[in-house]
């Protein structure tokens, strides 16, 4: 659709800073640029009226991982790159609350648990886990409440991590491991907050407008091309997670689906969240009665990149995530919601973050921790960018 004068004019002129993608990054990135560069002009451009990917479509963790990710990571990573990839989580997490508060997020310090269902499960072995578990809080703990014990009810010497058997006995697991600063907030409420602040701060927001391709602009800066006609802009993040490659090709990143149910058991378990199975499977405590079941990432079974899908592939994942329901709830009442989101993830769990071109720039790969770590890496994309622009 050509763009008429009145837009090209005034409602869609170029723009100084153009965010593509309308997550937990994007807006976090769109907001601190515009904190910090009050005079120039935002735009925030997002293809789907909410969003597609992880931010409107998680179970609302604000967690760190669990013990048996965290031996996966250590192995990965080794102990500098792990160390620091939890504290991006912890200051991702400290990012949003001071960015929005507590009260706008429905903050909840919960806590939560990793669950054992035999001595061993997963790609970890339970008494692997429970033997590194001092060393993990030599590790971590000093990072955690460095961090977070100034917005956390948490002393500062509590431990990342402690045995909960109490809790293992209460939800029939062979162990359980209490992730001591875990919390949880409230999805919706967290992605209001953000468009409150975003329409406060004076960005344009443009939901529903796809970008289809990104090219040098003739006179420098950047053109988008959008169903709507051509936008410029003199510098662009490119902050769509696991969908990048649709704009940037040659990033190592690559979408990952995960189910997500709400069911009502006929049995509640104890309020917060749980960790399963290396937390390849999870679940969460709602209002109601009613429990958030999801994950199911190592189940094997491929679902076609949004929007494209495939009923049987769905229909499969959602036996199994159903029975993996009914093996930690008991009994299922009803299945009240089914949905998937979108995750970015890569050869490891750190984002990428950085530049492929002058004025292109990049934040992706939240590697499902994109709740935690995503606010973070937005304030850092924004302060890379740099000082005001022509």
């Amino acid at each position: 659709m050509p763009i008429g004068y009145w837009e090209s004019e005034h409602l869609l002129a170029p723009a100084h800073f153009t965010v593509i993608g309308g997550g937990i990054v994007g807006m976090s990135a769109a907001l601190h640029f515009k904190a910090t560069h009050p005079e120039v002009r935002v735009r925030l451009v997002e293809r789907d009226v909410l969003g597609e990917g992880g931010t409107t479509r998680n179970a609302g963790f604000a967690c760190f991982g669990g013990a048996g990710e965290w031996i996966d990571d250590l192995e990965t990573l080794g102990t500098q790159r792990w160390l620091a990839l939890i504290r991006q989580r912890a200051e991702g997490l400290r990012t949003l609350i001071e960015l929005l508060g507590p009260s706008a997020l429905g903050l909840e310090w919960s806590g939560g648990w990793e669950l054992f269902a035999a001595p061993g499960i997963g790609r970890q072995a339970t008494r692997r886990v429970l033997d590194a578990i001092p060393e993990l809080n030599r590790l971590a703990q000093p990072v955690l409440s460095s961090i977070l014990q100034d917005v956390h009810p948490a002393a500062a010497d509590t431990p990342a991590l402690a045995l909960a058997p109490e809790r293992a006995k209460d939800v029939g697991a062979h162990a359980a491991v209490h992730l001591c600063w875990e919390g949880m907030l409230h999805t919706g409420k967290m992605v209001s907050a953000f468009h409150k602040a975003l329409r406060a701060a004076d960005i344009q927001c443009l939901n529903g407008c796809t970008v289809n391709a990104l090219t040098p602009a003739a006179g420098g800066g950047w053109t988008l091309d959008t169903q709507r006609g051509q936008l410029l802009s003199e510098k662009v993040a490119i902050c769509t997670n696991g969908f990048a490659r649709s704009i940037l090709p040659d990033l190592e990143v690559k979408p990952a689906p995960n189910r997500v149910l709400v069911v009502t058991p006929k049995t509640m378990p104890p309020a917060g969240a749980y960790h399963i199975e290396d937390g390849y499977l999870y679940f969460r405590t709602l209002p109601g009665g009613q429990v958030l079941f999801g994950g199911g990432r190592h189940y094997g079974i491929g679902l076609p990149q949004f929007p494209a899908h495939d009923a049987e592939a769905t229909a499969q994942w959602d036996r199994r995530l159903t029975a993996d329901a009914e093996q930690w709830l008991g009994p299922i009442d009803a299945i009240t919601h089914r949905w998937t989101g979108w995750l970015g993830v890569g050869s490891d769990r750190e984002p990428i973050m950085g530049s492929t071109a002058p004025g292109l720039h990049h934040a992706v790969r939240m590697g499902g921790m994109g709740v935690a770590i995503g606010c973070g890496m937005g304030k850092a994309l924004a302060e890379a960018i740099g000082p005001r622009m022509t």
